[in-house]
């Protein structure tokens, strides 16, 4: 369960930090022309750049609690639950 939520809080975090291209200019060379023509400058800010696509994300591919409360029902009872808690809290230590 942790591991689904943490993955579509990785998901919305990935989609969030999209980054532009990007627009470093190039250092200039000690032998380069220093003059340019005026349609060389006019082709340098006509380039666009790429826009990104948006990531979409299904309700269904998104896990929830509601997910695994059938299985939890089923595979803790009043004898294992001490057990299922501390590896609960073991696995949770480890992250």
């Amino acid at each position: 369960m942790k591991n689904a939520i943490l993955t579509a809080v990785c998901l919305l975090a990935l989609a969030a930090c999209d980054k532009p291209a990007s627009t470093d200019a190039k250092p200039e060379e000690k032998n380069a022309p220093t003059t340019t023509n005026a349609t060389t400058g006019a082709a340098a800010t006509t380039t666009a750049t790429a826009t990104p696509v948006p990531v979409t994300i299904n309700d269904s591919d998104l896990s929830t609690p509601a997910d695994f409360e059938e299985s939890a029902e089923k595979a803790i009872t009043t004898k294992n639950y001490k057990t299922e808690l501390s590896t609960l809290e073991t696995e949770i230590a480890k992250e």
